[in-house]
Protein backbone atom coordinates (compact mmCIF):
# COMPACT_ATOMS: atom_id res chain seq x y z
CA UNK A 1 0.00 0.00 0.00
CA UNK A 2 3.15 2.55 0.84
CA UNK A 3 3.85 2.60 -3.12
CA UNK A 4 0.55 4.79 -3.18
CA UNK A 5 1.22 7.21 -0.75
CA UNK A 6 1.80 10.46 -1.88
CA UNK A 7 5.08 12.06 0.35
CA UNK A 8 5.44 15.90 1.04
CA UNK A 9 8.23 17.35 3.31
CA UNK A 10 9.35 12.94 4.24
CA UNK A 11 5.75 12.60 5.57
CA UNK A 12 2.68 11.06 3.93
CA UNK A 13 -0.75 12.62 4.59
CA UNK A 14 -2.60 9.75 4.59
CA UNK A 15 -2.10 6.09 5.78
CA UNK A 16 -3.16 2.12 5.14
CA UNK A 17 -5.16 2.53 8.00
CA UNK A 18 -7.05 5.52 6.09
CA UNK A 19 -7.31 2.86 3.15
CA UNK A 20 -8.80 0.05 5.52
CA UNK A 21 -11.31 2.67 7.22
CA UNK A 22 -12.85 3.81 3.47
CA UNK A 23 -12.96 0.15 2.29
CA UNK A 24 -15.14 -0.90 5.49
CA UNK A 25 -17.29 2.38 5.10
CA UNK A 26 -18.05 1.66 1.32
CA UNK A 27 -18.63 -2.22 2.20
CA UNK A 28 -21.12 -0.87 4.66
CA UNK A 29 -23.28 -0.09 1.36
CA UNK A 30 -25.58 -2.41 -0.81
CA UNK A 31 -24.89 -0.91 -4.15
CA UNK A 32 -24.78 -2.35 -8.06
CA UNK A 33 -21.36 -1.23 -7.97
CA UNK A 34 -19.86 -3.67 -6.75
CA UNK A 35 -20.50 -5.95 -9.31
CA UNK A 36 -17.98 -3.85 -11.16
CA UNK A 37 -15.43 -2.99 -8.48
CA UNK A 38 -14.70 -4.50 -4.77
CA UNK A 39 -14.62 -1.57 -2.31
CA UNK A 40 -11.33 -2.59 -1.16
CA UNK A 41 -10.16 -1.82 -4.85
CA UNK A 42 -12.03 1.18 -5.26
CA UNK A 43 -10.98 2.64 -1.44
CA UNK A 44 -7.16 2.31 -2.74
CA UNK A 45 -7.92 4.31 -6.03
CA UNK A 46 -9.48 6.89 -4.03
CA UNK A 47 -5.53 7.84 -2.60
CA UNK A 48 -3.64 6.47 -5.92
CA UNK A 49 -2.25 8.34 -8.60
CA UNK A 50 -4.35 10.25 -10.48
CA UNK A 51 -4.35 9.20 -13.55
CA UNK A 52 -7.23 9.67 -15.90
CA UNK A 53 -9.56 6.90 -17.11
CA UNK A 54 -8.27 5.93 -20.80
CA UNK A 55 -10.11 7.72 -23.30
CA UNK A 56 -10.73 4.35 -25.23
CA UNK A 57 -13.37 3.08 -25.23
CA UNK A 58 -15.46 5.72 -24.70
CA UNK A 59 -18.79 5.35 -22.52
CA UNK A 60 -20.38 7.16 -26.31
CA UNK A 61 -18.51 8.03 -29.59
CA UNK A 62 -18.94 11.86 -30.05
CA UNK A 63 -20.33 12.72 -33.46
CA UNK A 64 -18.46 15.40 -35.63
CA UNK A 65 -16.36 17.95 -34.71
CA UNK A 66 -16.48 18.17 -30.41
CA UNK A 67 -15.17 22.00 -30.89
CA UNK A 68 -17.74 22.90 -33.18
CA UNK A 69 -19.43 26.22 -32.17
CA UNK A 70 -17.17 26.71 -29.14
CA UNK A 71 -13.99 29.29 -28.19
CA UNK A 72 -10.89 29.08 -26.43
CA UNK A 73 -12.48 29.16 -22.89
CA UNK A 74 -15.57 26.69 -23.89
CA UNK A 75 -13.42 24.37 -25.37
CA UNK A 76 -11.23 24.25 -22.20
CA UNK A 77 -14.06 24.30 -19.97
CA UNK A 78 -14.98 21.15 -21.53
CA UNK A 79 -12.14 19.89 -21.22
CA UNK A 80 -11.78 20.13 -17.91
CA UNK A 81 -15.27 18.55 -17.30
CA UNK A 82 -14.35 15.62 -19.24
CA UNK A 83 -11.11 15.36 -17.59
CA UNK A 84 -13.01 15.56 -14.31
CA UNK A 85 -15.22 12.83 -15.42
CA UNK A 86 -12.25 10.44 -16.35
CA UNK A 87 -10.24 11.28 -12.76
CA UNK A 88 -12.62 11.15 -10.13
CA UNK A 89 -15.60 9.03 -11.21
CA UNK A 90 -15.27 5.53 -10.20
CA UNK A 91 -15.63 3.07 -13.51
CA UNK A 92 -16.58 6.14 -15.53
CA UNK A 93 -16.50 4.71 -19.07
CA UNK A 94 -18.97 1.65 -18.26
CA UNK A 95 -21.62 3.51 -15.52
CA UNK A 96 -22.51 6.92 -17.56
CA UNK A 97 -25.93 7.18 -17.25
CA UNK A 98 -26.47 4.44 -14.57
CA UNK A 99 -24.35 6.27 -11.50
CA UNK A 100 -23.68 9.39 -13.00
CA UNK A 101 -24.15 12.19 -15.97
CA UNK A 102 -22.92 15.13 -17.46
CA UNK A 103 -25.15 17.85 -18.21
CA UNK A 104 -25.42 20.88 -20.11
CA UNK A 105 -27.56 23.97 -19.53
CA UNK A 106 -27.31 25.67 -22.54
CA UNK A 107 -29.46 28.72 -21.52
CA UNK A 108 -27.12 29.63 -18.77
CA UNK A 109 -23.75 27.59 -20.68
CA UNK A 110 -23.20 25.64 -17.82
CA UNK A 111 -21.64 22.46 -17.12
CA UNK A 112 -22.94 20.04 -14.50
CA UNK A 113 -21.47 17.04 -13.28
CA UNK A 114 -23.71 14.39 -11.21
CA UNK A 115 -22.76 11.27 -9.47
CA UNK A 116 -25.67 9.19 -7.61
CA UNK A 117 -27.79 12.22 -6.01
CA UNK A 118 -25.54 14.54 -5.83
CA UNK A 119 -23.89 17.50 -8.37
CA UNK A 120 -20.26 17.40 -7.61
CA UNK A 121 -18.84 19.91 -10.36
CA UNK A 122 -20.39 23.23 -12.16
CA UNK A 123 -18.71 25.24 -14.28
CA UNK A 124 -19.57 28.12 -17.00
CA UNK A 125 -18.55 27.32 -20.24
CA UNK A 126 -17.30 30.65 -20.19
CA UNK A 127 -14.74 29.43 -17.31
CA UNK A 128 -14.99 32.34 -15.38
CA UNK A 129 -16.19 30.08 -12.27
CA UNK A 130 -16.01 26.62 -11.26
CA UNK A 131 -17.32 24.68 -7.93
CA UNK A 132 -16.23 21.52 -6.62
CA UNK A 133 -17.70 19.27 -4.14
CA UNK A 134 -14.98 17.00 -2.29
CA UNK A 135 -15.29 14.92 1.02
CA UNK A 136 -13.96 16.73 4.02
CA UNK A 137 -11.77 13.57 5.27
CA UNK A 138 -8.99 13.75 2.86
CA UNK A 139 -8.74 17.62 3.43
CA UNK A 140 -9.11 17.58 7.09
CA UNK A 141 -5.80 14.78 7.27
CA UNK A 142 -3.72 16.98 4.58
CA UNK A 143 -3.86 19.90 6.73
CA UNK A 144 -2.91 18.09 10.13
CA UNK A 145 0.21 16.87 8.01
CA UNK A 146 0.73 20.21 6.03
CA UNK A 147 -0.16 19.02 2.53
CA UNK A 148 -2.96 21.56 2.19
CA UNK A 149 -2.13 24.86 2.36
CA UNK A 150 -5.62 26.89 2.73
CA UNK A 151 -4.01 30.13 2.94
CA UNK A 152 -2.50 29.47 -0.70
CA UNK A 153 -6.00 28.76 -1.42
CA UNK A 154 -7.19 32.21 -0.21
CA UNK A 155 -4.57 34.17 -2.25
CA UNK A 156 -5.48 32.01 -5.31
CA UNK A 157 -9.13 33.13 -4.83
CA UNK A 158 -10.08 29.70 -4.04
CA UNK A 159 -13.06 30.11 -1.46
CA UNK A 160 -14.93 27.61 1.07
CA UNK A 161 -18.62 28.00 0.77
CA UNK A 162 -21.60 27.32 3.06
CA UNK A 163 -22.97 24.26 1.09
CA UNK A 164 -26.97 23.95 1.09
CA UNK A 165 -27.28 20.71 -0.16
CA UNK A 166 -28.59 17.73 2.15
CA UNK A 167 -26.04 14.75 0.95
CA UNK A 168 -23.33 14.27 3.28
CA UNK A 169 -24.18 17.76 4.72
CA UNK A 170 -21.78 17.60 7.42
CA UNK A 171 -18.87 15.79 5.58
CA UNK A 172 -18.11 17.70 2.45
CA UNK A 173 -16.71 21.14 1.38
CA UNK A 174 -17.77 23.40 -1.49
CA UNK A 175 -14.91 25.14 -2.77
CA UNK A 176 -15.22 27.48 -5.69
CA UNK A 177 -12.20 28.53 -7.89
CA UNK A 178 -12.64 31.83 -9.81
CA UNK A 179 -10.95 31.02 -13.08
CA UNK A 180 -10.05 27.29 -15.22
CA UNK A 181 -6.08 28.28 -14.36
CA UNK A 182 -7.25 28.23 -10.49
CA UNK A 183 -9.38 24.76 -11.23
CA UNK A 184 -6.21 23.44 -12.52
CA UNK A 185 -3.76 24.53 -9.74
CA UNK A 186 -6.18 22.94 -7.53
CA UNK A 187 -6.49 19.82 -9.30
CA UNK A 188 -2.82 19.08 -9.07
CA UNK A 189 -3.15 18.83 -5.09
CA UNK A 190 -3.52 14.86 -4.45
CA UNK A 191 -5.81 15.71 -1.69
CA UNK A 192 -8.49 17.39 -3.42
CA UNK A 193 -8.72 14.20 -6.20
CA UNK A 194 -8.75 11.98 -2.77
CA UNK A 195 -11.79 14.14 -1.50
CA UNK A 196 -13.45 14.43 -4.95
CA UNK A 197 -12.96 10.50 -5.92
CA UNK A 198 -14.11 10.01 -2.00
CA UNK A 199 -17.24 11.63 -1.99
CA UNK A 200 -17.90 10.37 -5.79
CA UNK A 201 -17.65 6.59 -4.45
CA UNK A 202 -19.71 7.47 -1.44
CA UNK A 203 -23.00 8.75 -3.69
CA UNK A 204 -21.85 6.27 -7.16
CA UNK A 205 -22.91 3.77 -4.11
CA UNK A 206 -26.11 4.78 -3.62
CA UNK A 207 -29.29 5.95 -5.32
CA UNK A 208 -29.23 7.29 -8.95
CA UNK A 209 -33.09 8.23 -10.51
CA UNK A 210 -31.37 10.49 -13.33
CA UNK A 211 -31.50 8.27 -16.47
CA UNK A 212 -33.82 10.32 -18.15
CA UNK A 213 -31.70 13.24 -17.64
CA UNK A 214 -28.89 11.04 -19.53
CA UNK A 215 -27.36 12.73 -22.75
CA UNK A 216 -25.39 10.77 -24.05
CA UNK A 217 -24.00 13.27 -26.78
CA UNK A 218 -23.02 15.71 -23.66
CA UNK A 219 -20.59 12.93 -22.34
CA UNK A 220 -19.70 12.03 -25.35
CA UNK A 221 -18.41 15.86 -26.19
CA UNK A 222 -16.65 16.18 -22.62
CA UNK A 223 -14.94 13.35 -22.89
CA UNK A 224 -13.29 13.38 -26.06
CA UNK A 225 -12.63 16.75 -25.56
CA UNK A 226 -10.50 15.60 -22.26
CA UNK A 227 -7.38 14.89 -24.52
CA UNK A 228 -6.66 18.62 -24.51
CA UNK A 229 -5.51 17.87 -21.03
CA UNK A 230 -2.98 15.37 -21.04
CA UNK A 231 -1.74 13.98 -17.45
CA UNK A 232 1.29 16.13 -17.36
CA UNK A 233 -2.02 19.25 -17.84
CA UNK A 234 -2.70 18.55 -14.06
CA UNK A 235 -0.97 15.76 -12.26
CA UNK A 236 0.85 16.90 -9.30
CA UNK A 237 4.66 15.69 -9.45
CA UNK A 238 5.34 15.68 -13.69
CA UNK A 239 8.91 14.35 -13.61
CA UNK A 240 11.04 13.81 -16.69
CA UNK A 241 9.39 11.15 -18.36
CA UNK A 242 6.25 13.26 -18.88
CA UNK A 243 5.62 14.73 -21.95
CA UNK A 244 6.31 18.12 -21.09
CA UNK A 245 3.24 19.37 -23.20
CA UNK A 246 -0.75 18.58 -24.29
CA UNK A 247 -0.66 17.69 -27.89
CA UNK A 248 1.42 17.07 -30.78
CA UNK A 249 2.81 19.99 -32.91
CA UNK A 250 0.50 19.53 -36.04
CA UNK A 251 1.20 23.30 -37.77
CA UNK A 252 -1.16 25.72 -39.13
CA UNK A 253 -2.25 26.48 -42.47
CA UNK A 254 -2.99 29.86 -43.99
CA UNK A 255 -6.69 29.77 -44.46
CA UNK A 256 -8.23 30.05 -47.57
CA UNK A 257 -10.47 33.37 -47.25
CA UNK A 258 -7.78 35.85 -46.18
CA UNK A 259 -9.14 39.76 -45.55
CA UNK A 260 -9.69 41.82 -48.29
CA UNK A 261 -8.35 45.23 -47.02
CA UNK A 262 -5.74 46.86 -49.04
CA UNK A 263 -3.27 47.29 -46.76
CA UNK A 264 -3.46 43.03 -46.24
CA UNK A 265 -0.11 40.79 -48.00
CA UNK A 266 -1.45 38.01 -48.45
CA UNK A 267 1.59 36.76 -50.09
CA UNK A 268 3.52 38.09 -46.96
CA UNK A 269 0.78 36.37 -44.50
CA UNK A 270 0.98 32.75 -46.58
CA UNK A 271 4.99 33.27 -46.25
CA UNK A 272 4.69 34.30 -42.41
CA UNK A 273 2.83 31.23 -41.79
CA UNK A 274 5.63 28.96 -43.94
CA UNK A 275 7.98 30.24 -42.02
CA UNK A 276 6.56 29.93 -38.48
CA UNK A 277 5.93 26.25 -39.24
CA UNK A 278 9.53 25.84 -40.48
CA UNK A 279 10.65 27.15 -37.39
CA UNK A 280 8.81 25.06 -34.65
CA UNK A 281 9.96 21.89 -36.96
CA UNK A 282 13.74 23.06 -37.27
CA UNK A 283 13.39 23.39 -33.28
CA UNK A 284 11.34 20.00 -32.48
CA UNK A 285 13.77 18.17 -34.75
CA UNK A 286 16.55 19.64 -33.01
CA UNK A 287 15.51 18.80 -29.76
CA UNK A 288 14.83 15.10 -30.75
CA UNK A 289 18.49 14.55 -31.29
CA UNK A 290 19.12 14.73 -27.74
CA UNK A 291 15.91 12.54 -27.19
CA UNK A 292 13.64 15.43 -26.17
CA UNK A 293 9.90 15.40 -27.07
CA UNK A 294 8.45 18.63 -27.86
CA UNK A 295 4.65 19.35 -28.65
CA UNK A 296 1.96 22.00 -28.19
CA UNK A 297 0.42 23.73 -25.39
CA UNK A 298 1.14 23.37 -21.62
CA UNK A 299 -1.35 23.45 -19.08
CA UNK A 300 -3.99 24.80 -21.39
CA UNK A 301 -2.08 27.84 -22.13
CA UNK A 302 -1.56 28.07 -26.26
CA UNK A 303 1.87 28.40 -26.09
CA UNK A 304 3.90 27.47 -29.38
CA UNK A 305 6.05 24.88 -28.27
CA UNK A 306 6.47 23.21 -25.20
CA UNK A 307 8.81 20.38 -23.78
CA UNK A 308 10.68 19.07 -20.54
CA UNK A 309 14.83 18.73 -21.21
CA UNK A 310 16.18 14.93 -19.60
CA UNK A 311 16.26 16.76 -16.16
CA UNK A 312 13.14 17.40 -15.76
CA UNK A 313 13.08 21.42 -16.54
CA UNK A 314 9.97 22.56 -18.29
CA UNK A 315 10.75 24.72 -21.19
CA UNK A 316 7.63 27.04 -23.08
CA UNK A 317 8.45 28.67 -26.53
CA UNK A 318 7.01 31.38 -28.97
CA UNK A 319 7.84 31.36 -32.59
CA UNK A 320 7.82 34.24 -34.64
CA UNK A 321 8.34 34.94 -38.16
CA UNK A 322 10.59 37.77 -39.23
CA UNK A 323 10.43 39.27 -42.59
CA UNK A 324 9.48 42.54 -44.84
CA UNK A 325 11.16 44.78 -42.45
CA UNK A 326 8.59 43.60 -39.03
CA UNK A 327 11.99 42.14 -36.79
CA UNK A 328 11.22 45.38 -34.46
CA UNK A 329 7.68 44.76 -34.09
CA UNK A 330 7.69 40.65 -34.08
CA UNK A 331 10.38 40.75 -31.31
CA UNK A 332 8.24 42.91 -29.21
CA UNK A 333 5.33 40.87 -30.11
CA UNK A 334 7.05 37.75 -29.21
CA UNK A 335 8.52 38.77 -25.72
CA UNK A 336 5.40 40.26 -24.71
CA UNK A 337 3.31 36.60 -25.58
CA UNK A 338 5.96 34.36 -24.23
CA UNK A 339 6.14 36.71 -20.77
CA UNK A 340 2.36 36.63 -20.29
CA UNK A 341 2.41 32.44 -20.93
CA UNK A 342 5.34 32.07 -18.34
CA UNK A 343 2.78 34.58 -16.30
CA UNK A 344 -0.49 32.36 -16.41
CA UNK A 345 1.30 29.40 -16.15
CA UNK A 346 3.16 30.35 -12.42
CA UNK A 347 -0.07 31.48 -11.72
CA UNK A 348 -1.60 27.77 -12.26
CA UNK A 349 1.89 26.40 -10.30
CA UNK A 350 4.15 25.48 -13.44
CA UNK A 351 7.55 27.13 -13.39
CA UNK A 352 8.44 27.39 -16.67
CA UNK A 353 11.96 28.41 -18.59
CA UNK A 354 10.88 30.99 -21.69
CA UNK A 355 12.32 30.81 -24.98
CA UNK A 356 11.85 33.23 -28.25
CA UNK A 357 12.32 31.91 -31.49
CA UNK A 358 12.71 33.91 -34.25
CA UNK A 359 13.96 33.74 -37.92
CA UNK A 360 16.16 36.67 -37.32
CA UNK A 361 17.67 39.01 -34.95
CA UNK A 362 19.95 41.49 -36.46
CA UNK A 363 20.09 43.96 -33.07
CA UNK A 364 22.35 42.89 -30.57
CA UNK A 365 20.36 45.07 -27.59
CA UNK A 366 17.65 42.06 -28.12
CA UNK A 367 19.25 39.59 -26.99
CA UNK A 368 19.90 41.71 -23.30
CA UNK A 369 16.32 42.87 -23.31
CA UNK A 370 15.40 39.22 -23.26
CA UNK A 371 18.24 38.40 -20.92
CA UNK A 372 17.01 41.40 -18.36
CA UNK A 373 13.80 39.68 -18.62
CA UNK A 374 14.78 35.79 -17.88
CA UNK A 375 14.05 34.92 -21.75
CA UNK A 376 16.00 33.31 -23.90
CA UNK A 377 16.59 34.28 -27.31
CA UNK A 378 17.09 31.96 -29.94
CA UNK A 379 17.63 33.22 -33.68
CA UNK A 380 17.99 31.39 -37.22
CA UNK A 381 21.72 32.12 -37.43
CA UNK A 382 22.60 30.06 -34.58
CA UNK A 383 20.27 27.34 -35.83
CA UNK A 384 22.61 24.52 -35.48
CA UNK A 385 23.98 26.22 -31.46
CA UNK A 386 20.47 26.31 -30.42
CA UNK A 387 20.34 22.97 -27.93
CA UNK A 388 23.39 24.17 -27.02
CA UNK A 389 22.15 27.60 -26.05
CA UNK A 390 19.31 26.01 -24.60
CA UNK A 391 21.75 23.79 -22.18
CA UNK A 392 23.82 26.61 -21.48
CA UNK A 393 21.15 29.12 -20.17
CA UNK A 394 18.90 26.86 -18.19
CA UNK A 395 21.18 27.57 -15.02
CA UNK A 396 21.11 31.06 -15.76
CA UNK A 397 17.89 31.35 -16.35
CA UNK A 398 16.67 29.42 -13.91
CA UNK A 399 18.48 31.05 -11.31
CA UNK A 400 17.11 34.26 -12.51
CA UNK A 401 14.03 33.21 -12.17
CA UNK A 402 14.09 32.00 -8.31
CA UNK A 403 16.18 35.46 -7.52
CA UNK A 404 13.26 37.31 -8.80
CA UNK A 405 10.63 35.04 -7.50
Amino acid sequence: MSDLSVERDGASWWTPAVVAEVAEMLASRQSRLWQLVDPSDLAEWVFANHAPAPLDPPPVEAGGDWRRGLDEPAGQAWALAGWVVRTVVPQAAGTAGQTWHLSYLENEAVLRLTVGVLEILGLYESGEAIWLRVHAAPIGLAMETGAVDLDEWERRGVEMLEDGTKTLAEEKFLVRCPDLHTARWLLRQPPVIAGLRLLSCWVAAGPYSFEGRYRPEVVGRAWRASELLQEAAVSPDAGADDKGFDRQYAGAAATADLPAQRSFDADAYRAGVREHDRLCRLLIEQLARSNVRAGAGLAGVDVDLAWRDREGRQFVAEVKSIGGGNEADQLRLGLGQVLEYRHRLAAAGTQVIAVLLVSACTTPAWREVCGENGVLLLSGESEEMWVGHLRAATVSLSGARSTAG
